[in-house]
């Protein structure tokens, strides 16, 4: 395990077990066995090191992230990520601070229905607007966002097989009804340039 590693596996050990405000560099060391300074080789802040936490893991647990082919295998292992990390990122959501976490989840979010849509118009030959499709990453982005937290923080209430139906059929519904919508104005385009 690297340096970076280490301080990673610290952080998230202390953060399932202790609130984040007691948590300070030293505490993050003093579990790691090195020195305080190694940490600001890799490292700006705590919250620089969640976010590190939350980039390396979800991209080794979610693969083809953006490929509109692949996205219900994408949600599902996002949401087993979460749910194996369950109790971490409910710690984690609950800063309310400058380079919270919550932000850089949101973000990837965001980008990755941005993708999903950007490999759709691909794939499906259709032009998709700019302005729009990031209409649906700031919609569909922060709609999953806001359904992934509640579901962390209320799980008694639907387990992880649920969730995922859940959400693949507010996304199935985005997707088809955008499908649906893009071919027929194409269809429409294409009628009144004749006439």
């Amino acid at each position: 395990m690297t340096t970076k590693e280490k301080i990673m596996a610290a952080t998230k050990q202390l953060v399932v077990s202790q609130p984040f405000d007691k948590i300070t560099v030293t505490t993050i060391m003093a579990v790691t066995g090195m020195r305080r300074q190694s940490f600001y080789d890799h490292f700006r802040d705590k919250y620089d090191v969640l976010a590190e936490i939350y980039s390396t893991e979800v991209k080794a647990a979610v693969k083809y992230c953006g490929n509109y082919q692949f996205w219900p295998q994408t949600l599902l292992a996002m949401l087993t990520y979460f749910d194996n990390n369950r109790t971490f990122y409910q710690n984690v959501l609950k800063l309310d601070v400058q380079n919270a976490p919550e932000d850089v989840i949101l973000d990837h979010l965001k980008t990755m229905v941005g993708q999903i849509f950007t490999s759709l118009g691909k794939i499906e030959k259709i032009s998709i607007n700019t302005s729009y499709c990031e209409f649906l990453q700031k919609t569909l982005g922060g709609t999953l966002f806001l359904s992934l937290k509640d579901w962390l923080y209320h799980q008694n209430n639907v387990d992880l097989r649920q969730e995922y139906q859940y959400l693949k059929a507010y996304l199935e519904d985005g997707i088809n009804g955008f499908l649906l919508r893009a071919k027929r104005i194409d269809h429409y385009q294409k009628r009144t340039a004749i006439a």
